[in-house]
Order: structure tokens, then sequence, then C-alpha cells
């Protein structure tokens, strides 16, 4: 990066992300506790004090707890303070990108391209309007600064071990915040394929071995997965994952759980390249089988990105650099091993930095350069997402807006129905608690709106249904649930 173009880049461009990122997040400041919110800040004597964190009581993401004491030590807990770093840290990223984009070799309509896009796209509202989320916008910091000071080292004279040494130590950190960090060395791998002539190679100096140390890696897997006790863990691991999703996991089947999976993969595509109704929960019914559509369109999803990365490779790098981001930072979330959801928004966020790298590349090189139409195109693009998320941000402002936008998208969603519930009981509105916690209840497929149905006909002062709901709480027999469910026996042997 020599050139007087990119320098003025460099200098203009972290000023105007940020001024931008504060514009399209300014509502945030208004926004209440929402969604893990309360577990994970309010409840967390972690982030409160040193001693909290050093203590460790809620086991979680270290990185991202030594930021929320910044925040707690600012603002307390009034969460308008705490969005500003939410904030921060997407512009910084989106800053990050610019500059990654330049420093291999990229334009200034395609850096600023990536850079502006990935600000504003609707799927990075979850991490950034969420301040629990905080983990993804830290851990793709630590990729892309990592990813840089990498590069740097290769180029280096004298000095590239230091930059070694620190783009290491910026994965580790990265890692701290969140496990998706993993998948860093493999692309550093293809960045040296790609960028990197053989004499200042890293990682590829011996090609060679690499093929027998991923083949004895491989070996070391299977025989752990099928012989040591790899294949039950993951069994318990979808148990729970799948018993939310409503479906049923027969002893020794495992289908079940990787159809949906590659549903999931389609399902999240659709939701990267085309983000409407967006929401913190989507529901969804599993496949019936491998001829099911959505499972034939991910599987056509992924050859089709291996032919179109392997055709890359060999002409056009820059773009091979984004859709090797994309399928890396993808895997660790593509439910190889069980998650919380089969699909979120948060999953996204990382690797959506390589669709926002890809996308001005496509545009400049497809779309002629007459009358200026590239320009054009990304500002009619950009125009439309930052539109999309400034009305996804509204969504987050009130656990109430939240879960009835939740509801909306995804009405069969007991967790999207028993929240709104929560949510309307929290304002009093008894009724609309009532007919919420009703809806999720009918799904029979987790304890909660049982109990809560047994709180509202309590404060409606109906004790048979109180007690009728509460015992079909109990009966669930949760063990999940197992200390709000000795509380209640002990409460209702006392009160009734």
């Amino acid at each position: 990066m020599t050139s007087r173009a990119e320098k003025r880049c460099l200098l203009c461009s972290l000023p105007v992300l940020l001024v931008l990122a504060f514009i399209l997040y300014a509502e945030s400041f208004g926004h209440q506790w929402t969604l893990d919110d309360i577990p994970v800040i309010v409840d967390n004597p972690d982030v409160k004090s040193w001693a909290g964190f050093l203590e460790n009581s809620y086991p979680g993401r270290p990185l991202r707890e030594l930021t929320f004491l910044l925040d707690h030590a600012l603002f307390g807990l009034n969460p308008a303070g705490w969005h500003l770093q939410n904030i921060l840290w997407h512009a910084l990223n989106a800053w990050l990108l610019l500059l990654l984009a330049l420093r291999l070799g990229a334009g200034s309509f395609t850096a600023w391209g990536a850079g502006l896009l990935f600000l504003v796209h609707p799927l990075a509202v979850e991490v950034v309007a969420n301040i629990s989320h905080r983990k993804d916008s830290l851990a793709l910091a630590c990729i892309l600064l990592a990813t840089l000071a990498y590069l740097r080292g290769l180029g280096a004279d004298g000095r590239g071990r230091l930059w070694f040494v620190g783009a290491f130590a910026l994965g580790l950190l990265g890692w701290t915040a969140k496990e998706n960090v993993a998948a860093l060395p493999l692309f550093w791998l293809g960045c040296e394929a790609l960028f990197v002539p053989p004499e200042n190679r890293l990682l590829l100096r011996f090609p060679k071995l690499i093929p027998g140390f991923a083949a004895a890696g491989a070996v070391v897997l299977i025989v752990w997965y099928f012989g040591f006790g790899g294949l039950e863990l993951h069994r318990q691991a979808m148990a729970p994952v799948l018993a939310k999703m409503t479906i049923y996991l027969e002893p020794g089947n495992v289908a079940p759980y990787f159809l949906m999976a590659l549903k999931s993969l389609t399902f999240m595509a659709g939701k990267l390249v085309w983000p409407l109704a967006l929401a913190p929960e989507y529901v969804y019914a599993a496949p019936g089988g491998w001829f099911d559509p959505w499972v034939l369109g991910a599987l056509a999803l992924v050859i089709g990105y291996l032919l179109l990365l392997g055709r890359a490779w060999r002409r056009w790098p820059l773009a091979a650099f984004a859709l090797l981001w994309l399928g890396l930072f993808w895997l660790p979330t593509a439910n190889l091993w069980p998650l919380s959801y089969f699909a979120a928004d948060r999953y996204l966020y990382t690797p959506l930095a390589g669709l926002a790298l890809l996308t001005p590349l496509v545009v400049e090189r497809w779309c002629p350069g007459k009358n200026h139409l590239p320009v054009q195109v990304m500002a009619l693009l950009l125009f439309a997402c930052a539109l999309l998320s400034w009305q996804q941000n509204r969504v987050w402002a009130t656990p109430l807006s939240l879960w009835s936008h939740a509801a909306r998208v995804a009405p069969a969603s007991t967790n999207a129905r028993n929240n709104l519930g929560a949510a309307y009981l929290e304002l009093g509105r008894l009724e609309e608690a009532r007919d919420e916690f009703k809806q999720a209840a009918a799904n029979f497929d987790n304890p909660m709106p049982w109990y809560n149905l047994g709180r509202v006909y309590e404060q409606l002062g109906d004790r048979e249904q109180a007690l009728f709901h509460y015992r079909a709480f109990l009966a669930f027999d949760e063990p999940a649930m197992a200390t709000l469910a000795a509380q209640l026996r002990l409460r209702l042997w006392r009160q009734y």
C-alpha cells in the first residue's frame, strides 16, 4: 500500500465508517436489555468486578467479559453506554476488512465496497444490537488483525518473527471470545498458497508434509469418533438441540440431524443473500429425506461453491480469498457439531466478511464501467441494506418488540411465544401473556410455558388452573430445571 490514493483511503476511511456506524445504529442507545443480556450481563457477577471475573462463577468468554468490565465501570447497568463498544467494534471490523482488501491488492472501489457492505448488511444487526453477542465482533476483530499481522510477517525482512508471534497471539486472544477462530490456521494456508511466493511462505514451506499431517489428523479423528466415545458424545450433544427443533432422534440414527444441518445450510445461505424476515429464533420442519428440495439445494450449494473456488483459485486470487473466507469461517457454525440453534444470524457475522469482499469484486467485473454503473449498483445495494438494517435494529429495542417480531417470523416457535408471553407478563398484561403461553405450551416440547401459565393463573386468582399447570410443568421432570422444580414444590407445599 504505497500509492497516494491508498494512503488517502486509509486516512479517511476509519472516521467515515465510524460516523456511518453511529448514524445507522443511533437508536441502539435507547434499547433495553434483550435476549441473553440478563444472564450474561445483568445477573452475572463476573462482569461487575475484578474479583468476580477471577472467580468465574459464570464460565463464558473471557475476552468479552473483560470488555464488559470496562462498560460496567463506566456506565453501571445502564444499557445505553454498553452499546457504544458494540458499535465501535463493528465499525473497526469494517475498517480492518477494508485494510485487508487493500493489503491484498484490491482497488479502492473493492476495498470501500467491502467495508461499507459489511458495515450495513442486515445480518450484522443481531451482533451489533444485542450486547451479549459482542463475542462475535471481538472474535472477528482478532481474526482480521491476526491475518494482517501474519501477511505483514511474510513480507517483512528481519522482523517477520515478531509479526508471526503477534498474529498467533491475536488468534489465541480471539479464541477466548469465540471458538470459530479455530479455522484461522487453515485460512492462512490458503492465503500463502494464493498470494505468497514459495520462498517467503511459513506454513506451506514444506507442502509435501501437509497431506501427511492432514491424513494423520483425519485418522485420529475417525478412531476417536467411532472407537473411543466420540459418536456417543455427539449423540448426547445432539439430543437437546433436536428436542428444541421438535425432531425425534431414534437411538443409533444420526441421519435426521445431518439432514437438518443440510437444510439449515440452504436456509442460512438464503438469509445471507436475501436478508429479509430476520429474527433471533428460526423454526422450520425437518426435511423428509435425502431427496428433500432443501437437502438437495444444500448439496448443490456445496458442489457449486467448490467449483467456483477451484475456478477462482486459478484465475482470480482475490475472489478465491473471499470464497475461502466465506467457506472456512462458516464451517465452525455449520452444525458439524451441535450448536445452540441450527440457524442464527450471529453465526454468519464472520463469514459475512467474505461475502462483503466478494460482492464488489463481482460488481466491478461484470458491470460495464460506462456511466459509473458499478458505483451506482453498489450504492443501490448499500442503501437497501442500510434501510433493512435500520429497520431490523429497531426490532431489538425491547423484549416486547423483539419477541413480537420473532413470533411473526416463526409463529410455531415455542421459545419465541414463551418469551413474548414473558414480556407481556413483565408489563402486567396478563391476558395477552396467557394467550402466548398457551400457544407455546401446545407444542409440548418445553416445560417453561406450563410453569409460566401457572404464574399467570396465580396472578389472575384462579388457583385451580394455576395448580393444574404447575403440576404439568413438574410432570416434564426436566433435569435442566430441577432447581426450579424443587423451589416450586416447596412453595406450593407451604402455600397450598
